[in-house]
């Protein structure tokens, strides 16, 4: 476990008053090319992933609050593989489909259960047959967002569907946010995203201020370090010349990409944290005080794209809030 006070690295701002110090930058360049308008097409829909499980509303509540402050349609999506349904239900994660006459009977409660709790919200639904991953890949494609649920077993993220959450991070065509057994909807803290000066995390930062924008709440960068050598010697001190060399040189980095987010969040409280461990595990802890984590990914959408990057891979097992993937 990291500790504030000899692994991070932050310098004031009136983002809030707390034993950490903070630093604001200049948010804002002539390279800004992600605008709430190009964000926010009406007409790409906010696709959740259902199975009949205990997961579904805590989905649906998520995707229905993006629909909402976004202005979009939401869909429903439950995939009928009938055939590893009913020969190992148990290894699915899901329940087996009621059917009545060819009507997804389960999707239609589900639907009547939505637009009961969210009536503001435009709520369609699907039953494609296929597998869960491809099936949701597929309707990914034009989407605005697809959200699913996921539970540890033996260590390992499955989709409440039963396939690997990975698999649907790995190949969807839109951002994928997904939400680790037992996250809150409600839960309160700053949109966290992880930047290492890559176009991919560039994507997940513009992506990151536009969340915080239209839930009025604030942005916290966090960059990482581990093994540093400065004049032949490897850092290990904090509070020294070399220490401070290190964090300035990647905070610089971070100050560059917070030059290219659209001056149109300028106003956004932000903080940047320099934080010296593995990336993984120190957002992970990030993930325990934050409401949504903000990750990107390397690659197209598809089955043809790009595996997503390890650290990537390890924060989707390990985070406890809702993590968004937002691919490059």
């Amino acid at each position: 476990m990291w500790r504030i006070g000899d692994e991070v690295a932050l310098t004031r701002s009136p983002i809030r008053a707390t034993r950490h110090t903070v630093w604001t930058g200049l948010v804002g360049g002539e390279g800004a090319t992600m605008t709430e308008e190009n964000l926010n097409t009406p007409a790409s829909p906010v696709i959740v992933g259902i199975d009949g499980s205990e997961r579904d509303a805590t989905c649906i509540a998520w995707g229905a609050g993006a629909a909402m402050r976004t202005g979009r349609p939401m869909v429903l999506v439950h995939a009928l593989n009938l055939t590893a349904e009913l020969v190992a239900p148990d290894l699915i994660g899901g329940s087996v489909p009621a059917m009545d006459g060819g009507t997804d009977t389960l999707l239609q409660a589900a639907l009547a259960g939505t637009r009961a709790r969210f009536p503001d919200v435009q709520v369609t639904g699907t039953s494609p047959t296929g597998s869960s991953d491809r099936e949701l890949i597929a309707a990914s494609e034009g989407a605005h967002l697809l959200v699913v649920g996921s539970r540890r077993v033996a260590g390992f993220e499955r989709l409440i569907l039963g396939r690997s959450a990975l698999a649907v991070a790995m190949h969807a065509h839109c951002p994928v946010v997904i939400l680790p057994e037992g996250s809150r909807t409600d839960a309160e803290g700053p949109v966290v995203v992880g930047v290492d000066g890559s176009p991919a995390s560039q994507n997940a930062l513009d992506r990151a201020f536009w969340i915080a924008h239209l839930r009025d709440t604030s942005v916290r960068i966090v960059t990482t370090w581990n093994v540093e050598v400065v004049d032949g010697m490897v850092v290990t001190t904090p509070g020294t010349d070399a220490w401070r060399s290190v964090e300035n040189r990647y905070r610089s980095v971070v100050e560059k990409q917070l030059s290219l987010v659209p001056r149109d969040w300028s106003d956004i409280p932000h903080e940047v944290a320099v934080v010296r461990g593995s990336p993984a595990k120190v957002l992970t802890e990030e993930s325990a005080r934050s409401s949504l984590l903000v990750v990107g990914s390397r690659g197209r959408g598809g089955f043809r794209g790009m595996l997503l990057g390890s650290v990537t891979h390890k924060v989707l097992e390990t985070a406890t809030c809702p993590v968004m993937v937002v691919r490059h």
